[in-house]
Parts: structure tokens; C-alpha cells; sequence
């Protein structure tokens, strides 16, 4: 255990808020490169070198998840070895690479191929990012910075349903305004590293020296106990019920956001019997809804505590879903919008709250390890609920396939009420 009660006691300053905005910048640019998927699939059709079938298509949009189910544990390990800060770095630039060269594929196979690659450091950046946040929050308002953090992703969901939009049908300029998240590297590299990360490796002076930094106090620093690397089979061993709820409530709620919102201008337009472009314009206004989704959970978070803000969420979540299926089957423009705008608020919400509150069920040698598994668990539910949503679409038609994205949301709220455990106003170690 680590404890560094200098930063768990301290109140928020400009330092705080300086890397809410970097680390902010990097999460809507995660966003965008991954809901992307969702317009390329959509604008395709129009290109003779990319043809194929709903699954194939879907494909596509589980490539990066795949990708991601890799990236988290590694980049999550190395966080854990090299330090959150370079590890983080090294997260932000393949992904961001990886999107410019794929703007130039020339055929589906090389698309997904590249889309994996961008799932590498997707994977990577978002776990990375939140064990790094979290390790300099006061614990008074951890949960509620962890959630804004996460709001981002709202940001950067409207501003590529706007991207796409103004470019009309050119697939690639998205995926190259994607890539421009490499403008922020030089910020990411002028951040100090984790004090809690340098303790762990005996750097205590370094630690000292940046708690002085951020904080304008000097402290005296140690490590209690001894200090010992963990790895995967440790978070089992040690922390089972923790490692066991967070995986199924990671594969849930992936595996519903990532089924509803890469398809969902398709399920727009298919139910609504609405123009591709018109569905993108109807996408940007459940993606407002995710802005106070995000806020109503980070206040709740301060409030009721982890547990019940992520579960009531989840369930909330998939209540929307059953609505949007039953107002598919009978066709109700109005009901469609408003359960697609209420999924959108409720899993939104779930997300913030699900990433505030992973990092505090681990300590800190091995909370890179542990956000890394849970992040590996999302991208299987993400990965596979692409392919599945457009086989089931293939089959039955899109409001079943939303019916199975909402059960499954369901039983991650069931599994978070019934294993989870209460996080708030704890002191990370």
C-alpha cells in the first residue's frame, strides 16, 4: 500500500484542473476514434472498394475493440513497470498514427487491420489515463473529477458527429481529424510522473519533489511495508470478488454502449426509414444527452456512493433499451428518440461512474494491472456486440437486436448490486 495523505487531503488547484484539461483532450479524441467506426460503417456503402455483408461490416467495428482487448493489459502493465506518464505517451501515439495511416487504406481488409492498430493504444490510453488521474484526486472529490474526466467522451462523441456531418460522404477526412490528438503529446510529456507510481519504484525523492510541484508543500514521503510487483494471477488471488464483479460489469456495459452506438445511425435510419445524413444529425442529439448523464452521475457519485450510482445507471440503462425496442416494433418516431436519448444519458452516466470506481478497489502497485484487466473484459463485451447487433439485424431486424443489448445491461447492474462493494471517501493505497 501506498499512502500519500498529502494529495488524499488536498484540495483542488490549478494543477488539478490543468490536467482535467490535457487528459480531457486525450479522452474526447479516444471518443472520436472510436465512434468513428459507426460513420465509416454508414458512409461505405457509397464506396465499390468496400463493400460487404452487415457481419462484415460489423467487423469493422469491432476491429479497434479487438485491438483494445490487447492494448489494456499491455499498456496497463507497462504503467505498472516504465510509469503512468510515458506509458500514456506511448498509448496516445499509436493510436493516433494508426488513424492517419488508416485514412489511406485501400481496400475493407486493410481498413480493419489498421482499425486494430488504433485499438492498441484506444485500449491502452483509457485505463492508463484513469489510474493517472486518479492517483493525484483528493479522495473528497475523486469519484465526482473521475466522472467529468469521463464526460469528455460525450464531447468528443458530438464533435465527430459533427466532423462527420460537415464532411458529407468522405469517410477518410474523419479518420484523419482523428489522428490529430498528436498535438497533444508535448503536454502529455511536460506532466509529472505519479508520485504514487515513483514510491512504488523507491523514487521517493522524485515524489517529494513533485508533490512540492503540484501542491506547493513539501512532505515527507515513504513506503510502508515492502514493496511487491503484482501481476494478473494476483488479482484473483488477492482481490477475486473485485476482479470478478468488475469483469462482468465491464463486459456489460461495453458490450451495450459499443452494440447501441456503432450501429446506431443504422438503427435510426432503419427504423425511422431516414436518410443516413439525417441519422447522423439525430446521433448528435443523443450524444448531447450523454453531457448530463455524466454530470447527474458524478454528483450522485459524492452522494450515494459508487455502487448504487453504477447499478442504478446500468439497469436504468437497459430499461431505455427495452423501451427502444418496443417503440421500434411499433414505430413511433418519437418514443425511438427519446429511449435512444434516454440509453444514451443512462449508460453515459454508468461509464463515468464505473471509471471512478475501479481504481479505488486496487492499491496502487497494481492498479495499472487491475484497470488494464477490466479494460481488456470491456473490449471482449466490445468487440463482440458489433458483430453479433449486425448478425442480428441480418436475421431479425434492429429492435431484437437492441432487446439483447438491453438484457445484458441489465445483468451488469444485477452483478454490480449483488458482488460490489462500497468505495467512497476511501483512501486509495
Amino acid at each position: 500500500m501506498v499512502e500519500v495523505e498529502v494529495i488524499e487531503d488536498s484540495r483542488l488547484n490549478r494543477f488539478h484542473y490543468t490536467l482535467l484539461a490535457i487528459l480531457g483532450t486525450v479522452w474526447a479524441f479516444i471518443a472520436v476514434n472510436t465512434i468513428s467506426a459507426g460513420f465509416v460503417i454508414a458512409l461505405l456503402k457509397n464506396d465499390p472498394a468496400f463493400q460487404g455483408s452487415l457481419t462484415r461490416l460489423g467487423s469493422l467495428g469491432s476491429a479497434a475493440l479487438f485491438g483494445m482487448l490487447f492494448g489494456a493489459p499491455l499498456f496497463g502493465y507497462l504503467a505498472d513497470r516504465i510509469g503512468r506518464r510515458t506509458t500514456l505517451a506511448l498509448a496516445v501515439s499509436t493510436f493516433s498514427i494508426a488513424s492517419v495511416v488508416s485514412a489511406f487504406a485501400g481496400n475493407l481488409e486493410t481498413l480493419i487491420a489498421l482499425r486494430f492498430i488504433v485499438g492498441l493504444g484506444l485500449g491502452g490510453s483509457l485505463p492508463v489515463a484513469s489510474s493517472y488521474f486518479a492517483e493525484f484526486m483528493p479522495k473528497s472529490v475523486r469519484g465526482a473529477m473521475i466522472s467529468i474526466l469521463e464526460s469528455f467522451w460525450a464531447v468528443g462523441t458530438i464533435i465527430v458527429g459533427v466532423v462527420a456531418i460537415l464532411v458529407g460522404a468522405d469517410w477518410r477526412s474523419v479518420l484523419l481529424f482523428g489522428g490529430a490528438v498528436v498535438l497533444v503529446l508535448p503536454l502529455i510529456l511536460a506532466l509529472p510522473e505519479s508520485p504514487r507510481y515513483l514510491l512504488t519504484r523507491g523514487r521517493i525523492e522524485e515524489a517529494e519533489k513533485t508533490v512540492e510541484r503540484i501542491l506547493g508543500v513539501r512532505a515527507k514521503l515513504s513506503v510502508p511495508g515492502e514493496r511487491k510487483r503484482a501481476s494478473v494471477g494476483d488479482l484473483w488471488r488477492r482481490y477475486g470478488r473485485r476482479t470478478l464483479m468488475l469483469s462482468v460489469a465491464w463486459f456489460s456495459i461495453a458490450f451495450a454502449y459499443y452494440g447501441f452506438f456503432i450501429w446506431l445511425p443504422r438503427f435510426l435510419a432503419s427504423t425511422l426509414g431516414i436518410t443516413v445524413f439525417r441519422s447522423f444529425q439525430y446521433f448528435v442529439i443523443t450524444a448531447v444527452a450523454q453531457l448530463p448523464g455524466y454530470w447527474s452521475a458524478a454528483y450522485l457519485l459524492e452522494r450515494i456512493g459508487r455502487k448504487k450510482t453504477l447499478s442504478y445507471y446500468l439497469l436504468l440503462s437497459g430499461i431505455a433499451g427495452l423501451g427502444f425496442y418496443f417503440a421500434a416494433r411499433s414505430g413511433s418516431e418519437a418514443a425511438i428518440i427519446s429511449s435512444a436519448i434516454a440509453f444514451s444519458f443512462f449508460n453515459l452516466g454508468a461509464w463515468g461512474a464505473i471509471y471512478a470506481y475501479t481504481p479505488e478497489l486496487y492499491p496502487t502497485e497494481v492498479r495499472g494491472t487491475g484497470t488494464g484487466w477490466a479494460g481488456a473484459m470491456a473490449r471482449i463485451g466490445g468487440g463482440i456486440a458489433p458483430i453479433l447487433a449486425g448478425r442480428i439485424m441480418e436475421l431479425s431486424g434492429s429492435a431484437l437486436a437492441v432487446l439483447v443489448i438491453a438484457v445484458v445491461a441489465i445483468v451488469g447492474a444485477l452483478d454490480v448490486l449483488t458482488l460490489g462493494e462500497e468505495t467512497m471517501g476511501r483512501s486509495i493505497g
